[in-house]
């Protein structure tokens, strides 16, 4: 049984899928979206299912697509207490600046490690953090 089912919306096929692969290594279950706009219907989809998502990370930046700040305010319109991550390259005080404005939960810089991806997410869920 997974830990949680976290959406991941991130434009770069390798990025994707590599957040996908350490979430699983980590024991969630990993639903990828290559953009906001499937990121949104891929929301609905499993909330509608009865198996929402607990927390989604999005992509800051997808220039053939929605943001990762537009899909958050999306999938706000849909659950109001979606936990969004902020998923960025930039510097911390931009990502801190701009993660609150958004409504996202938390943010995560990339390249993903595994450590900060894994305290990260148990962070947002609320889950205990396990000792190294």
């Amino acid at each position: 049984m997974a830990k949680g089912k976290i959406l991941v919306m991130d434009d770069e096929d390798l990025v994707r899928t590599v957040a996908g692969k350490m979430l699983e290594f980590l024991g969630y279950e990993a639903i990828l979206a290559r953009n906001g706009e499937d990121a949104v219907q891929l929301y609905q989809t499993h909330k509608d299912s009865g198996r929402p998502f607990d927390a989604a990370i999005l992509d800051w930046l997808v220039p053939d697509g929605m943001d990762g700040f537009k899909t958050m305010e999306q999938l706000r319109r849909i659950d109001p207490e979606a936990k969004g991550i902020l998923s960025s390259g930039y510097s911390e005080q931009d990502q801190d600046a701009s993660k609150s404005a958004a409504g996202f939960t938390a943010v995560i810089g990339k390249p993903y490690e595994l450590k900060t991806l894994r305290e990260t997410i148990e962070s947002v869920l609320g889950t205990p953090q396990e000792q190294e």
